[in-house]
């Protein structure tokens, strides 16, 4: 039997082996996530961005970036005024030299920022939506101009390590399809209308609101499909819709995968430039 002084040394001793061992499992934890975030956000129509829903969304992308493996620019990234077809012959919509300073400012603006807190690792994708289609519809009209305006050259995509996805594309990610969502229309049912067509998992952008739906199935299909529509990265009170009422929101998606094809999907609504999740509050600075 060992003396009582020594019997208390070796408890402490074994204590403070516990300790160690807890804060390595805990710094484990930390290296290799158990999750992996995949981020999509769509509709900025740069320059109606908004600043400080951008703000806080790079705050959590630099805050999670060990855990992100990858990040979808989900189209009408540009709002691209200046070439569209709804401006032509309306002068006082188009400012002298305004792609080339839409051109530059969100590869200033978005691009950089985001190349700056983005992992190397991730997987960057830009999906073209209707809007960057517009410049199609210019090209169509004018084919002296091909080669000059595209936009993946203007903005350095392959560069930057950006692969570029023309409209009417999609990604997977996750067992989710992702597309801009403008092949799928609109409507207050849109949600239940893009499950219904694409028959499987989907996440679109293009109509500026939060809505989910879910395909019915037998009660023995493990398999459920789920549709979300997302928020938009924009102004919920664009100058052409003239003070109309409608059902944007401001907010982005999360697609939070555990297991191959596995995972669990967040809408944040950003308000007033600050939104909350897993149980951190990002904006508020």
């Amino acid at each position: 039997m060992l003396p009582k002084g020594k019997t208390k040394a070796r408890l402490l001793d074994t204590d403070r082996a516990f300790r160690r061992t807890r804060c390595h499992v805990q710094m484990n934890n930390t290296r290799s996530p158990r999750t992996k975030l995949h981020v999509v956000a769509g509709d900025f129509h740069y320059p109606e961005h908004d600043g400080r829903a951008f703000k806080a969304l790079l705050e959590f992308l630099k805050v999670n970036k060990r855990r992100i493996a990858s990040f979808t620019l989900n189209g009408d990234g540009l709002d691209c005024q200046d070439i569209s077809r709804h401006t032509e012959g309306k002068p006082r919509l188009r400012k002298r030299g305004g792609w080339k300073e839409a051109i530059d400012g969100f590869r200033e603006d978005i691009l950089d920022r985001l190349d700056e807190v983005l992992p190397k690792s991730c997987k960057k994708v830009f999906i073209a939506g209707n809007h960057e289609d517009w410049l199609q519809d210019l090209l169509d009209k004018q084919p002296e101009l091909e080669g000059l305006l595209e936009i993946p050259v203007l903005l350095k995509l392959e560069e930057r390590d950006w692969r570029w996805v023309e409209c009417g594309g999609h990604i997977e990610r996750a067992g989710f399809v992702i597309l801009h969502g403008d092949q799928i229309g609109s409507g207050i049912h849109v949600a239940k209308k893009a499950g219904d067509l694409i028959s499987g998992n989907v996440i679109m952008s293009h109509v500026h609101r939060l809505s989910m739906f879910s395909r019915a199935a037998l009660v023995s299909e493990k398999k459920k499909h789920l549709a979300v529509t997302l928020p938009c990265m924009c102004t919920v009170a664009p100058t052409y819709a003239k003070g109309q009422p409608n059902a944007f929101v401001v907010g982005f998606g999360i697609i939070e995968e555990w297991a191959v094809n596995r995972a669990n999907v967040y809408s944040p609504v950003i308000i007033d430039g600050v939104f909350a999740y897993g149980g951190q509050l990002y904006g508020r600075k």
